[in-house]
């Protein structure tokens, strides 16, 4: 525990930080998460993110947060960045669709959307994409109307998808998302440029 953080309240105040004022911490969780299963031997695991809320809980953290269950995004929100095409694929495609041998025009969709090894199709996928976009925007939410100044969706950090296919894992980019969330409220002008300063801490090779 750093010198940043408290044993009371639903905030992380400090004498030793900079200000010296609270910061009231938001959660995204949606308890559904780890229940979808990218498959057998796969490497990414939404279960990792239960078992990061249970330690949450069990350590008592989420007395500090204010714990939210996120609104699944729409597919108009994931179109705010994704490509109408490329959403209805995610919305309408399923392992049975997959398994049909005779139906050409989705191979041709998987190739085109690159979905497969890398990224799957499980059960529930766009219902999972929908979790994770949704943790974002709400966190973004929540920061634009000054409800928090921290904001956490374990769930999200996809920034791999692209604008018209999946990529690394991740079928949506709850990041991008986020920020043109954010940009509603928080512009920052220069040259004509709005930007925001995003750190991956995406540990890969």
């Amino acid at each position: 525990m750093d010198d940043c953080t408290v044993l009371g309240g639903a905030s992380l105040p400090s004498a030793a930080c900079a200000d010296a004022k609270k910061r009231r911490v938001t959660y995204f969780y949606e308890p559904t998460i780890g229940d979808y299963y990218y498959g057998q031997g796969h490497p990414m695991k939404p279960h990792r993110i239960r078992m990061a809320h249970n330690l949450i809980v069990h350590y008592a953290l989420h007395r500090r947060m204010e714990i939210n269950r996120p609104f699944p995004a729409g597919a108009g929100d994931i179109r705010r960045f994704h490509s109408d095409d490329y959403v209805g694929f995610l919305s309408s495609v399923s392992p049975e669709l997959c398994g049909s041998p005779l139906d050409h025009s989705q191979s041709r969709h998987l190739k085109r959307f690159n979905v497969g090894d890398d990224c799957p199709v499980f059960p529930g996928l766009f219902s999972f994409c929908q979790a994770s976009a949704g943790g974002s925007i709400g966190a973004a939410a929540k920061l634009n109307r000054r409800d928090a100044d921290i904001a956490i969706n374990w769930a999200g950090g996809l920034h791999h998808a692209k604008k018209s296919e999946a990529s690394g894992f991740c079928y949506v980019n709850d990041i991008v998302l986020g920020i043109l969330e954010l940009l509603k409220v928080h512009r920052v002008y220069d040259c004509n440029f709005n930007f925001y300063l995003w750190f991956d801490f995406d540990i890969g090779c």
